[in-house]
């Protein structure tokens, strides 16, 4: 077993999968090792290079997990998962869109789906275009045959979801943040926190504890950037909130800076704590 073997074994015993920051393991590695601030930066950055440690933010790690989150019966939702797919009937929205030379940002719970248990009879699409481009964005889809509605509110969502049962529903939202995105669509942070804000500010028929249930299998099963979830909650106004949430997906770990804890976060840690069951 070589240094670094040794090293990352020890880390392994005294944090486990807990999250831990550089200064931690400096600490711990130069209590039992011996190892100087210089040679523990260089482990964690040859660690990471090597995929035995994972970095969650700036400063944040901790070591690989392996989960299996069930779905429904039969389904499993693994690390072997790619990153974000996309739904068909968003890849439709997309083209129509994309034809028209519409700015926009396809993101929330569609894109979120494979962390759900169940798969909804119909969907939510969450649609954010450029200042202005609204009623241009929702004739492109109407033209492709979508349902759409352009800056509801929830109760007129739920209204038109009850009227209408046989299809999805795309919402869309002029915004002038679209950053966040790969060819048009959310990465998983920016997925989060906009389902987050849409949620908890009742602007979309979506239970706080569900959106808690989705996190908390999305933290589970995949690599979440946490200080870009931070950056991109700061942007929404809400990031003590989210640092609220994030140390209760993420045990052990600490984060500076205000913490808030309202409804809006109970309803979330109702459904991080259905997980933990």
């Amino acid at each position: 077993m070589n240094w670094e073997e040794a090293a990352l074994e020890l880390l392994d015993s005294k944090l486990g999968a807990k999250a831990f920051t550089a200064e931690r393991a400096v600490r711990l590695l130069h209590k039992h090792r011996h190892f100087s601030a210089g040679t523990t930066y260089r482990l964690i950055h040859d660690l990471i290079e090597k995929g035995s440690l994972v970095k969650l933010g700036r400063g944040v790690y901790r070591l690989p997990r392996k989960f299996a989150v069930p779905l429904s019966e039969g389904t499993r939702l693994s690390d072997d998962v790619p990153s974000l797919s996309v739904p068909s009937v968003d890849e439709v929205a997309r083209r129509a869109l994309l034809e028209r030379g519409i700015e926009f940002l396809i993101t929330g719970p569609s894109l979120l789906y494979p962390f759900a248990h169940h798969l909804p009879r119909k969907m939510i699409h969450l649609i954010y275009v450029v200042r202005g481009g609204g009623d241009n964005a929702i004739e492109a889809l109407k033209e492709a045959g979508l349902r759409c509605l352009l800056k509801p509110s929830r109760d007129e969502t739920s209204l038109a979801m009850a009227e209408f049962p046989e299809g999805d529903l795309f919402i869309v939202r002029e915004s002038l943040d679209l950053t966040g995105a790969v060819e048009g669509a959310a990465i998983l942070e920016r997925a989060l926190i906009d389902t987050y804000f849409e949620t908890t500010r009742r602007r979309i028929p979506l239970a706080g504890e569900e959106f808690g249930r989705i996190a908390s299998n999305a933290f589970a099963t995949k690599t979440v950037s946490i200080s870009h979830l931070l950056m991109l909650a700061g942007r929404r106004g809400i990031r003590p909130e989210l640092r609220t949430i994030v140390e209760r997906l993420i045990p052990d770990l600490e984060l500076p800076g205000a913490h808030v804890m309202n409804k809006n976060v109970e309803s979330v840690l109702t459904g991080i704590a259905s997980e933990a069951r």
